[in-house]
């Protein structure tokens, strides 16, 4: 049981520290109402958005080594309070 407490903890932390949702279904008020008036209707399956810029990519970039660095910290915190109750009872 405490094992799964850790877990959703692990799990909360991840993603508050990568962030809501993605910044494609994320749209600005001011560009909703843009979208719908400036653009002619396209066919679907159509692509629109521009690629990722140099800033956006590092970015991202950090996020999941963020994420990685927070998951290898909690796994060693976790052997860590094995290790030491495994002592404590032997």
């Amino acid at each position: 049981m405490r094992m799964a407490r850790v877990l959703l903890a692990a799990v909360a932390a991840v993603v508050l520290l990568v962030g809501g949702p993605p910044a494609a279904f994320a749209a600005s008020p001011t560009q909703a109402g843009v979208v719908g008036l400036a653009q002619a209707p396209t066919a679907p399956g159509v692509d629109l958005q521009p690629p990722p810029t140099e800033a956006e990519r590092d970015k991202a970039k950090n996020k999941i080594v963020v994420g990685v660095v927070a998951v290898v910290l909690l796994g060693i915190v976790i052997y860590g309070n094995r290790v030491r109750a495994k002592r404590r009872k032997g």
